[in-house]
């Protein structure tokens, strides 16, 4: 299966370059929401508020693991605003089983149980608490385990509605591991080359480069040349000879004359 992950042309550049995706931390999301649809029950008499439970568990999944944001629709027109630089940007198509993110063993969420459910109203009173030690345990499990089923899906694949535009997949993967530090990290960390923008890590990890199938360049494209000077005409001209090189199919995004969609119109 291909899934697809909206970036800027310099972020698309260094990905294909390398042959690498970032995972990055929940709470270094846009979503303020992330991690926080529980919904502990109430329990009279006990210390533990269900505030306070969420508050210790969102902690615990944010710096335990990372997490790797898919779409499955590569021509979404919010998606390219939002995600691809205003449409200046790439979309990357990636073959995720040929990537090693069905993995079982290697994945704490793999993709095919990484689909996010979208509701109008969060989740409430319907999960029981946890105990000390299943919050202590969050963070050093590797596998996608029945018994931290329901608490890992709550934490890592609810969102509200208003997302659903996204048809969102994701992969998780466990760095609690790593010791290495949220705030100072950088270089190899096992599996991971931690990079750090904007001073928060992303978790760089390689897939074969023969795992990326697709390249969408954004309609304005274009920007990154006569206004950004991101790249010049020559070196454009060039990263797209080289990514057709590798195989990759390059495709134009362009807008439908009689509709709101985008189109792809292949560049060879």
């Amino acid at each position: 299966m291909i899934l697809y992950k909206y970036m800027s042309l310099s972020g698309a550049i260094k990905a294909i370059e390398t042959s690498s995706i970032g995972f990055t931390h929940l709470e270094d999301f846009n979503d303020p929401f992330e991690c926080t649809a529980f919904g502990f029950k109430e329990k009279p008499n006990f210390m533990v508020s269900p505030q306070i439970a969420q508050n210790a568990c969102k902690n615990r999944f944010s710096r335990g693991y990372a997490v790797l944001s898919l779409s499955r629709q590569p021509l979404n027109s919010l998606m390219w605003s939002h995600y691809g630089d205003s449409h200046q940007g790439v979309v990357i198509g990636i073959d995720v089983d040929e990537a090693n993110f069905h993995s079982l063993s290697d994945n704490f969420i793999p993709y095919q149980f990484g689909e996010i459910v979208y509701t109008k109203t969060k989740p409430q009173n319907d999960l029981d608490i946890i105990n000390d030690d299943e919050l202590m345990n969050i963070g050093k499990n590797t596998l996608f385990e029945g018994n931290l089923f329901n608490l890992a899906k709550r934490a890592f694949l609810y969102k509200s509605l208003d997302w659903a535009y996204e048809e969102e997949v994701r992969v998780v993967k466990e760095v609690k591991s790593l010791k290495a530090s949220y705030h100072t990290s950088e270089g190899v960390f096992g599996d991971f080359n931690i990079v750090r923008i904007q001073n928060r890590p992303l978790y760089c990890f390689s897939i074969p480069q023969s795992s990326i199938k697709e390249v969408y360049l954004g309609k304005n494209i274009y920007k990154n040349i006569s206004r950004t000077a991101t790249v010049s005409q020559n070196e454009y001209e060039s990263l797209i000879q080289g990514w057709q090189d590798q195989d990759i199919e390059v495709y134009y995004c362009e807008c439908e004359l009689n509709s709101w969609d985008l189109k792809k119109r292949a560049s060879r």
